[in-house]
């Protein structure tokens, strides 16, 4: 209804696009956020959720290049940070995944993914010792919080260390 009565509102895009995310409809989401940015250049929102799109659809060097603008607008937009540096880990830049995870974590002291996530980058560049004080303290974060699903994640990660089972 939005739409049809203002055109050129961007949120509205925007929020169609969201909705069509969650319904994993990433290339439309994509759409909706392109006309949302055409809009509304400084949407630092929808250069996020646009990367995050693209993230899930394996285009991670776009994806980037989206967080960076996010985060040229909102420069404390620490989910940027993150997904910045999950989508920088996959493309193999453990350095400066770890770059963006530390970020993340200045502006969330508790956020148990990053923790988690920083540790993968480390394990990869063989820093073992970081990695296992990521994976414990995401661990326990995860406990904190209730968090199942990331408990096991570590916990299993915790294990593979105490046998020497590094990848």
């Amino acid at each position: 209804m939005a739409l049809g009565l203002k055109p050129d509102y961007a949120e509205a895009y925007y929020s169609r696009g969201v909705a069509r995310h969650v319904l994993g409809q990433y290339e439309a989401a994509i759409a909706d956020y392109d006309v949302a940015l055409g809009l509304k250049p400084d949407y630092a929102e929808a250069y996020y959720s646009r990367g995050v799109a693209r993230h899930v659809l394996g285009q991670y060097e776009a994806a980037i290049a989206d967080y960076d603008v996010a985060l040229g607008l909102k420069p404390d937009y620490a989910e940027a940070y993150y997904s910045r540096g999950v989508a920088r880990g996959s493309l193999g830049q453990h350095e400066a995944a770890i770059a963006d995870f530390d970020a993340t974590l200045r502006l969330n002291p508790d956020d148990a993914d990053a923790y988690y996530n920083r540790g993968l980058a480390e394990l990869k560049l063989n820093r073992i010792d970081d990695a296992r004080q990521d994976f414990e303290t995401a661990l326990n974060l995860a406990q904190e919080k209730g968090n199942a699903e990331l408990m096991e994640r570590a916990r299993v990660r915790l294990e593979d260390l105490d046998r020497g089972d590094a990848p």
